[in-house]
């Protein structure tokens, strides 16, 4: 007896085999040969058993006959609703089984409601059309005829689009690219006015903080790129530079990492907005998406109404379009975590649908770790990055950048100024000196926390974090208005937190970031329950609480949202407490948007609270009792809540967590040892050693531990892992160099000891450079950004091969000429103001210039083995070029047209690298050519009519 599987599908697939497939391939119902071919087009045997075998060996084995049965029906009739089509309608609907899905589906939404179909059966429905889209047309796409009437059909839609330009009158394309371009500047100065500068926290107050430039109070944030690959980023690469390389790039950082500023200032660059815009950038159109602002994931040419509004009825029709399909947009998506869970696989799929149709554009998508996984987006070819914390220089660099701001601000008197300069001083130097305070200050927002704090606390700091949040709601909702006469008594600082804390609650409890004015205003009515001004009128608390608290702001004209996240979660956590709704907080606990409510409702709980919510986390919830993973990310946070709690009752509690926090380790993932070292310094001497890890993707979790952790224990522990020859642990241990309090010191006593092997490692910053000359073993360097001057790096004692990118200081190459090691070196985008003498370097193997204002003629005479150029002075013909009677090989990276006039000159060169075929007349003045390497040839013909021109040259792409 056939299994319900098996029948239904044949039920699904018969219907489809004779409603569409037979039409299709024009299968008349006489003939022998034609009915041969009918009886090969709906014997759906081989289809049916794959799927079936799929789906019942898969999580939908255990659903119940009669569940199959209504499911099966439900899929039929919604077969038989989008089904027959046109031809043209086929050829467009069977591209792709995400095609076809979508079709089927669009098509069957009322059948699919009046099925009343229960959840099994809902989810067999979406598997069942899932699975036979994908046979469906796999079984489309094997027959000649469709591939054929495919390739006619899409000729002939070129062709008709074709002569549709070309009837189009000469004055109507001039009069709608002038559109395009009219537009194109309005929107930019309406890009420039939403999201140019930015804000520093504590430096303006009220409804409307000052912003600041980019220019002068931006700091720049460092990535490293996840996941296990060769490129060794750890010790920070500029997350411009990532994305230059890059076109397709996942950002990670957690709360207050400064994602939303760093899309916002992408976005002036490409603007031309800021100095630090290079070339890559400019001529692109930056499109903001914050996710949180749409309802329903926007269309492309939604992209608009974020930051442009007011004019978007002007935008002409299909602009967006056009940017995106030209290659010239920059889709700036901000905020995936700030979906809920549920509807994150939708943005997933709408990402790569948007990939799929716009290639060319470049995407830059932000979220929390937690909340994707580092693959997330790999199939649609993006990379991934975390963005670091800040390092050494970076606190350094944000604290001197916020009091600059500070002092800049409108009206302040002369002593107040000489105050932050004082307040400057001294901030630095405690930071300097308490490390664990530094390690507080890791993200832009914590750092901006800080400088507020320390002038405000007549330069006195709190010691962890949440006594970080409460003097800063402290100084929001009490301080400045007192200081300066405008505090009402009738609204005290108690009553404005319990207003704050019952509506942060109600968002994390709904879900939610923002919600209209009115919702707001009706939310903190009912928040007003108990209070001693409970007289006040809602709209008046909301009104004052905008204008004065600093705490939330309103998006667009009707809209209310905290300034950050993370206020939000506080606040929600204080109200967790108070309402004593700690089970709610346990059963929600397995939900990433609850992490930091669970951790701070543990540091406002009670010594009892606290142990009864750790307990319980210890014991799971409903969701996690059948989930071992789900129970280790438990056991996990509550072993992150430990840091915040001094005190529990019983003391017991704490032991418990750290006896199931012991079968965690070592840690099985990035984000495990993330939350691992959260628990504080107890954790260091449970971590195994390089021998007891078990591999080395394993030791790679086990050092990003220990340098999250810090502390002298965790760098003698760290420094065991120096012998491990894997790409992740030594990535790891180049990131620890950002955390250490001695960057020479590390150098010198660690990563001198580090085998790099043929790996490249990325360097930037002057304060790691200048010390790279311990790392003894490092053969092959990459330096992003302004680097002088470059003796470090001459003195390193194996340097083999050297990239320096995007130098705009870089004066002389001298320092590079004592390197006894050095054989090739890469200039990119190098551009000082003077021209770059390369009779230093002369003596080397291998040179690549690319965009680099050089002078070629100090060449002159070299021992240059190889060069790859791409330079302005060759955009001509080669004469620029000095004569080099060593030289090789030869890449011209210029594209097509170029000139290949004067290569008579180097009758040595063996092997010559182009783009696009070049004539054979050109080639034949090189005597000793044997290898041509064409990239990107127009087409295979003309390859191999220079293939039969020059017989006795191997010519490859």
């Amino acid at each position: 007896m056939p299994d319900p599987i098996s029948t239904g599908l044949l039920m699904v697939l018969e219907t489809v085999l004779e409603r569409f497939l037979l039409g299709l391939f024009d299968v008349a119902h006489k003939g022998a040969k034609n009915k041969r071919r009918q009886r090969e087009l709906t014997r759906p045997g081989p289809l049916v058993e794959r799927i079936s075998t799929e789906l019942a060996r898969g999580e939908l084995s255990g659903v119940a006959e009669h569940e199959w049965q209504a499911a099966v029906a439900a899929v039929r009739e919604s077969i038989e609703a989008a089904l027959p089509l046109r031809e043209d309608e086929a050829l467009q609907v069977m591209l792709t089984p995400e095609t076809l899905r979508a079709h089927v589906l669009a098509r069957s939404e009322r059948i699919r409601r009046a099925a009343g179909l229960s959840d099994a059966a809902a989810a067999l429905y979406d598997a069942l059309v899932s699975r036979v889209s994908v046979a469906i047309v796999e079984l489309v796409w094997s027959q000649p005829e469709y591939a054929r009437r495919l390739a006619v059909a899409m000729f002939q839609i070129s062709q008709r689009t074709a002569d549709a330009i070309a009837r189009q009158p000469e004055q109507q394309r001039k009069a709608l690219v002038a559109a395009h371009r009219d537009f194109e500047d309005r929107y930019a100065e309406q890009v420039a006015h939403a999201l140019g500068g930015l804000e520093l926290f504590g430096v303006s107050r009220g409804r409307a903080p000052r912003r600041h430039s980019f220019d002068t109070s931006y700091v720049s944030l460092a990535v490293a790129r996840v996941g296990d690959t060769d490129e060794l980023t750890g010790a920070g690469l500029p997350v411009a530079a990532a994305l230059t390389d890059t076109p397709r790039v996942l950002i990670r950082g957690g709360a207050g990492a400064g994602k939303t500023t760093f899309l916002r200032w992408l976005a002036m660059n490409a603007l031309g907005e800021t100095r630090t815009s290079g070339n890559e950038w400019l001529g692109l159109v930056p499109f903001f998406v914050p996710l949180r602002q749409f309802t329903a994931l926007p269309k492309p040419e939604e992209f608009i109404s974020s930051t442009a509004s007011m004019i978007e009825e002007e935008k002409p029709a299909g602009w967006v379009t056009a940017r995106l399909r030209e290659g010239r947009a920059l889709v700036l998506v901000d905020g995936v975590d700030e979906l809920v869970w549920e509807r994150r696989a939708e943005a997933r799929q709408w990402l790569a649908q948007l990939v799929a149709a716009y290639p060319k554009a470049r995407y830059a998508i932000t979220t929390r770790p937690a909340a994707v996984p580092e693959d997330w987006l790999e199939d649609s070819d993006f990379a991934a990055f975390d963005l670091l914390p800040l390092s050494d220089k970076g606190v350094r660099d944000f604290v001197e950048a916020w009091h600059t701001a500070a002092r800049d601000e409108p009206g302040l008197p002369r002593d107040a100024r000489v105050w932050l300069a004082e307040c400057e001083t001294r901030l630095l130097a405690t930071l300097a000196g308490r490390p664990a305070l530094r390690r507080l200050a890791s993200s832009p927002l914590l750092a901006g926390l800080l400088c507020a704090l320390h002038q405000d606390r007549n330069m006195h700091l709190p010691r962890d974090r949440r006594s970080l949040y409460e003097a800063a709601l402290d100084l929001l909702l009490v301080r400045w208005d007192e200081d300066r006469g405008l505090a009402l008594p009738s609204f005290s600082k108690e009553e404005q937190l319990v207003l704050l804390q019952r509506f942060a609650y109600s968002l994390v409890r709904n879900r939610e970031l923002m919600v209209p004015r009115e919702e707001a205003v009706h939310r903190l009515g009912n928040a007003m329950r108990g209070l001693r001004s409970h007289d006040i009128d809602p709209h008046e608390a909301m009104q004052r609480l905008l204008e004065r608290a600093g705490l939330l702001r309103e998006v667009g004209t009707d809209r209310v949202q905290f300034v950050h996240r993370t206020f939000r979660d506080y606040l929600a956590a204080k109200e967790v407490v108070d309402a004593g709704d700690l089970n709610l907080l346990v059963d929600r606990a397995h939900l990433d948007e609850w992490h930091d409510v669970v951790v701070m409702a543990v540091a406002h709980a009670r010594p009892r609270e606290r142990a009864r919510v750790l307990l319980d986390l210890l014991a799971g919830n409903d969701d996690t009792r059948k989930d071992e993973r789900g129970r280790d990310k438990l056991r996990l946070l509550a072993l992150a809540c430990l840091e915040q709690a001094d005190v529990i009752e019983p003391e017991s509690a704490r032991t418990q967590v750290t006896s199931a926090a012991a079968s965690l380790i070592p840690p099985t993932s990035f984000a495990h040892a993330d939350a691992l070292s959260e628990a504080g310094s107890f954790v260091v001497d449970l971590l195994p050693g390089p021998e007891e890890a078990g591999n080395s993707v394993r030791a790679a979790y086990i050092v990003r531990t220990l340098a999250n952790i810090g502390g002298e224990g965790a760098w003698e522990r760290l420094a065991e892992f120096v012998a491990v020859d894997h790409a992740m642990v030594i990535d790891e241990l180049l990131r620890a160099w950002r955390n250490t309090p001695d960057a020479e010191d590390y150098a010198r006593t660690v990563l001198s000891r580090v085998d790099f092997g043929e790996r490249r490692v990325d360097v930037r910053g002057w304060h790691r450079i200048q010390f790279i000359a311990h790392l003894a073993k490092l053969r092959y360097v990459r330096c992003i950004g302004n680097i002088n001057p470059l003796d470090p790096l001459g003195a390193m004692p194996s340097l083999h091969r050297l990239e320096l990118w995007q130098n705009e200081v870089m004066r002389d190459l001298a320092p590079l000429a004592v390197s006894g090691s050095l054989r090739e070196l890469h200039l990119s985008r190098c551009r000082p103001l003077g021209r770059i003498d390369l009779s230093p370097v002369r003596g080397l193997d291998e040179l690549h210039l690319h965009f680099s204002r050089v002078d070629l003629a100090s060449l002159e005479g070299g021992a240059v083995r190889r060069l790859q150029i791409r330079d302005e002075g060759t955009d001509e013909g080669l004469a620029a070029l000095p004569a080099l009677p060593e030289l090789r090989e030869l890449a011209i990276d210029h594209r097509p047209p170029y000139s290949l006039a004067g290569l008579q000159r180097w009758p040595t060169i063996t092997t010559l690298e182009v783009f696009g075929v070049p004539d054979a007349d050109d080639l034949r003045v090189l005597p000793a050519l044997a290898h041509l390497v064409v990239h990107q040839p127009e087409s295979p013909a003309r390859l191999e009519e220079l293939r039969q021109q020059l017989p006795g040259v191997r010519v490859t792409t």
